[in-house]
C-alpha cells in the first residue's frame, strides 16, 4: 500500500525562490479550497481535528504545516469586507482556513448522478492533492457547521444524507451474520444484491444501506489508519449510507442509527470507523 510523502519544489535555474515571504492571503483564499466557518476561530482545536484526519502532518522550515502529500494548510485568516471581496469568497463567514494543493481536475463521465456532479463541480471533478484538500476542507466543514468552497464552484454545505459512514476491518462477514450483528441496531435488514462472499448489499428499502466491499490494493488508504495497515490490513470496508426522508428531522434520526451500527460493527469486527472524508468517527453516549 502507497505510504505517505511530501514531494520538495523543484529548484529553477536563475529565479530567486522568496521562501521567507508567504503567499498573499487573497491568492491562497481565491485559488485553494477553503474551509469558512462563522465567529473567530483559533489555530489549535482547528488543528487538533488536522491531526484526527492525519496524525503524522509535517512542517517545514516556514513553520507551514504539511497535512498530506502535496498539500499545505494554512489559516485562520480573518475575513473582513476588503478580503472576502479581494478573495472573491461569499459574504456571511468570518474565518478562513486554506488547504493549498496543486489544481488537478478530471471530467465527470456519464452517469446516473453526472448531471448533479456537474452542478456541483462545474470546473471538472479535483484529482490528486486537490481531492485530499477538498476532502480535508468538506470533513471539517461538516464537523464544525462551517462550508467548503472549491475555486470555481458555490460553497457546499453537506446535506445529513450525504454522511457516510465506513468500517475498516479484516475478512467480511458473512451476510447473514452481520445481518445479525446489526439486528439490535439497525433492525430488518435484507440482502440486496451479491457478487461474492465479501462483496454484496444489505438494506432497508428507502432508508439505508451497507455495501461490503474487498478493500483493494490501489485503494486510497485514509491517513488516519497508515500507522495500522500492513499487507494483512485492512482486507475489508463496510459502507453505510442512507436516503434523504421526507422531514430532516427523520434523515438525521437515520444518520444516527447508521452511527450506532457502524460503532457496534467496527466494536465486533475490530475494525476502525472513519467518515467518508478520512475523520475518526467518535463513539457517544
Amino acid at each position: 500500500m502507497q505510504r505517505w510523502s511530501l514531494s520538495t519544489a523543484h529548484l529553477v535555474p536563475g529565479r530567486r525562490r522568496h521562501e521567507d515571504r508567504p503567499p498573499a492571503p487573497e491568492r491562497l483564499l481565491r485559488d485553494y479550497p477553503v474551509l469558512l466557518l462563522a465567529g473567530p476561530r483559533t489555530m489549535a482545536p482547528i488543528e487538533a481535528l488536522v491531526r484526527t484526519w492525519n496524525p503524522m502532518p509535517t512542517r517545514d522550515d516556514q513553520d507551514v504545516l504539511h497535512v498530506a502529500d502535496g498539500v499545505r494548510w494554512y489559516g485562520p485568516f480573518h475575513l473582513d469586507p476588503t478580503l472576502t471581496v479581494q478573495a472573491e469568497l461569499p459574504g456571511g463567514w468570518s474565518t478562513g482556513y486554506v488547504a493549498e494543493a496543486p489544481r488537478r481536475r478530471t471530467r465527470i463521465p456519464d452517469g446516473r448522478n453526472a448531471d448533479a456532479l456537474r452542478r456541483r463541480y462545474p470546473r471538472d471533478i479535483p484529482t490528486g492533492p486537490e481531492a485530499l484538500a477538498w476532502s480535508l476542507v468538506t470533513g471539517l466543514a461538516r464537523l464544525l457547521g462551517g462550508a467548503a468552497r472549491l475555486p470555481g464552484c458555490a460553497p457546499y454545505v453537506a446535506a445529513p444524507e450525504e454522511t457516510v459512514y465506513c468500517v475498516y476491518g479484516h475478512e467480511a462477514l458473512p451476510w447473514h451474520v452481520l445481518r445479525s450483528v446489526l439486528g439490535l441496531a439497525i433492525p430488518n435488514l435484507g440482502r440486496n444484491g451479491v457478487l461474492a462472499a465479501n462483496d454484496y448489499c444489505l438494506d432497508r428499502a428507502g432508508q439505508l444501506e451497507i455495501r461490503v466491499q474487498p478493500f483493494g490494493d490501489d485503494e486510497f488508504l485514509p491517513y488516519a489508519l497508515r500507522s495500522r495497515a500492513d499487507d494483512g490490513w485492512p482486507h475489508t470496508v463496510y459502507r453505510f449510507s442512507c436516503t434523504k426522508q421526507a422531514a430532516r428531522s427523520e434523515t438525521i434520526a437515520l444518520v444516527e442509527r447508521m452511527r450506532k451500527g457502524a460503532v457496534l460493527l467496527a466494536d465486533v469486527v475490530g475494525g476502525v470507523l472513519l467518515d467518508a472524508d478520512g475523520f475518526p468517527v467518535a463513539e457517544r453516549e
